[in-house]
């Protein structure tokens, strides 16, 4: 699940105007908060001003206008946090709506799904202040590189790169990021339109990698002098350590066969061999290569992207299942995973098309859930409608 730090709780929701223009103010920040109205359900009952009732969820807008937000994550000054692809970090307050920008890239190349993706914080935030960052920029080529920064209070400062020229394009990026209990940094990286690299433990593309968190690689990696975790991996992007012990990611199909996996020390995933459920035409090939099979795959594709484990009761039909946000289908899905974890045993959908596409899905500590939505393209023209939305509680 996300990083969060430390556990707040809010009792009121402040009103967020949603249909909001961007003024900026002397601090530097971007208002987007305003006067609204307090909508009823058929029986009744108030809901907090500016929310909506939208299949049975309350919902709010936080804030429009994003550039593609990519990644969201809840800070431990109860800020949501924010990578948008173009090459921005911002700190967003979840109650008013205002945007603070801590970091302006000035090399990120932005085409297609490439630019500024994946974030995350260091497990120790308070001690050390550091955030990880995954993103592309071109020197001849595109390239995709892991940096940390520190938090300096105000701005991120004293980049440090820990890992650079991983092969890019402007698709099949990954730049999914996960700290372990150990800590350890994992990141996806796609295949980067060159399939054959995914099965070649020494190339950074289409695998999970792990590293320190100064970029060294840990000794007990399962392939010498290798950040290579896992391989055989297309496009993954999402990664959830659940509480149950199980690394769970989220892959990126070609046309069929979009995957979710459980992630092994040192496990081959097949691509591009191998697509979602082994069959007999790929099983010679996964049998003399000790192929992990997925263990859901859905054709035609869904466009998967990042998990999170919800075990709160502010919402209870979500409350102790996986959940996905979705790319292609604009969906939330929710599973009911079995006692072992190794399997799927129930899925269910929400919000189908009421949000548009789906990037990122940060559960609150308060139980509270908020969506980073990318518009209802591919091509990502659509602005206005690049948000974060917050899920409240149920009706």
């Amino acid at each position: 699940m996300k990083n969060l730090l430390l556990p707040s709780l809010f009792l009121f929701f402040l009103s967020c105007n949603k249909n909001e223009t961007s003024t900026p103010d002397p601090t530097g920040t971007v208002n987007m908060s305003g006067t609204g109205t307090v909508s009823t359900t058929s029986t009744g009952t108030t809901n907090p001003p500016n929310t909506e009732v939208v299949d049975g969820f309350i919902t709010r807008k936080v804030i429009g206008n994003l550039d593609v937000p990519w990644e969201i994550l809840w800070g431990n000054d109860n800020m949501i946090w924010t990578t948008e692809r173009k090459g921005i970090v911002s700190r967003i307050d979840p109650e008013k709506g205002t945007k603070t920008v801590i970091l302006t890239l000035n090399d990120t190349y932005a085409s297609g799904e490439s630019g500024l993706l994946g974030m995350i914080f260091h497990p120790d935030f308070k001690a050390t202040p550091h955030v990880f960052l995954a993103y592309t920029y071109r020197d001849g080529s595109v390239y995709e590189k892991i940096v940390r920064y520190t938090y300096d209070g105000k701005n991120l400062v004293e980049p440090k790169i820990l890992l650079d020229k991983i092969e890019g394009n402007t698709t099949h990026i990954g730049a999914r990021f996960l700290i372990t209990s150990d800590k350890k940094l994992l990141v996806s990286t796609g295949d980067a339109q060159n399939q054959p690299s995914s099965q070649n433990t020494l190339a950074l593309t289409g695998k999970i990698l792990r590293m320190n968190l100064d970029g060294t690689i840990p000794s007990d990696n399962p392939f010498p002098n290798s950040y290579t975790y896992s391989f055989g991996h297309r496009n993954a992007q999402g990664l959830l350590l659940h509480p149950n012990g199980i690394l769970y990611s989220s892959e990126h199909g070609p046309n069929n066969d979009d995957e979710i996996n459980i992630i092994e020390k040192g496990k081959n995933y097949g691509w591009p061999n191998v697509n979602g459920k082994i069959d007999n035409a790929e099983r010679d090939f996964a049998t003399k290569n000790n192929v992990v099979e997925s263990i859901t795959q859905w054709t035609p594709t869904i466009a998967p992207s990042d998990l999170a484990w919800y075990d709160n009761d502010k919402i209870p039909v979500l409350k102790n299942r996986m959940l996905m946000a979705v790319l292609k289908n604009m969906v939330l899905y929710a599973f009911t995973l079995s006692k072992d974890g190794k399997s799927i045993e129930k899925e269910e959908k929400f919000l189908t098309n009421k949000f548009g596409r789906l990037r990122d899905v940060l559960v609150a500590p308060d139980g509270r859930i908020f969506l980073a939505t990318n518009g209802n393209s591919w091509s990502n023209t659509d602005g206005g409608t690049h948000q974060i939305i917050e899920i409240s509680g149920q009706k």
